[in-house]
């Protein structure tokens, strides 16, 4: 690809062991199978990573394995934001001095309410304080989890005063027409859609993508999208597009970070891969039953484990 900040991406659940602890060298097996399996690049230490249930000094050795692991750095992309601007910064400068220059930034999150000029100098107070060029912002929006509203006004604001900084927008709303709008606003932007839903959509109107949850166990079935429209296969990405959706929908209603992770288990054999940090919670035995019930309805099974 000429642009490595593109195409499909997998938002990769973590491995943790039965303490509770990250599983370093179960998570990077899992970053490989995933670029094995269609993923462009794997997002790490996002929502359905658990990041926001671990520590700054946690985070810090998730940095250190990946940037460790042989992954090429441009196929990674580093979740650092934080309620504390001082953990952003300190997250940010880890990724950005262990070669990882593309940043998944969430906003400031604990105060609902606040303006879009509040939340502008969030993210210019971390850019200000880091002062480095390499640095590559891709804004996470979701307002689901943040409680926030991260206008196109503001991206296209923040653009326009970091044009070499904040380079693009993961919309994780399921709004599709401000995705577009973001699209339409800022040409060149790298406007990811969330959910896989939507990756035709944006691909067409000119977006990057998609970063996406249940892209642990999509992968394939995105990338056959994204490689479909790229080979100008017009009716070949829109089947593909109809199969990624139904998936998509498929496995929404079972909870990402619990089915991605009960998938995982099965596939590897590996019952470690159901644990998760509270408030998160395994599926129950009926919750996998249905799980099971969906996916077999579908014909759906994941790729051959590593």
């Amino acid at each position: 690809m000429s642009d490595p900040l593109s195409g499909v991406w997998s938002a990769a659940v973590t491995p943790l062991h039965d303490d509770l602890t990250v599983n370093l060298d179960a998570m990077v097996g899992h970053h490989k199978w995933l670029l094995a399996n269609g993923c462009d690049g794997v997002a790490v230490l996002g929502t359905t990573g658990e990041a926001n249930s671990f520590s700054t000094r946690e985070r810090l050795d998730v940095i250190a394995a990946a940037a460790n692991s042989g992954i090429a750095k441009e196929k990674l992309l580093i979740g650092t934001g934080c309620c504390a601007p001082t953990d952003t910064i300190e997250l940010t400068r880890a990724a950005l001095d262990a070669g990882f220059n593309q940043i998944l930034m969430l906003p400031p999150f604990y105060y609902k309410g606040v303006s879009d000029d509040g939340i502008f100098a969030s993210f210019e107070h971390v850019i200000q304080q880091l002062a480095d060029d390499r640095l590559r912002i891709v804004v996470y929006d979701f307002p689901l989890m943040t409680g926030l509203d991260i206008s196109v006004d503001l991206l296209v604001r923040l653009n326009k005063a970091y044009p070499d900084t904040i380079v693009g927008v993961k919309d994780s709303s399921g709004n599709w027409p401000a995705m577009q709008a973001v699209i339409q606003a800022i040409p060149g932007f790298r406007t990811f859609a969330g959910t896989e839903q939507y990756l035709l959509a944006d691909l067409q109107a000119g977006g990057a993508g998609c970063i996406t949850a249940t892209g642990n166990a999509t992968s394939n079935l995105c990338q056959a999208v994204y490689s479909a429209h790229l080979a100008g296969d017009k009716a070949g990405a829109a089947a593909a597009q109809e199969i990624a959706t139904a998936t998509r929908l498929m496995l929404q209603p079972h909870g990402a970070v619990p089915a991605m992770k009960e998938l995982m288990a099965q596939n590897t054999g590996n019952g470690a891969w159901r644990n998760m940090r509270p408030p998160l919670m395994a599926l129950s035995g009926d919750g996998i039953a249905a799980l099971d019930q969906a996916c077999r309805d579908m014909g759906f099974k994941l790729a051959e484990a590593a």
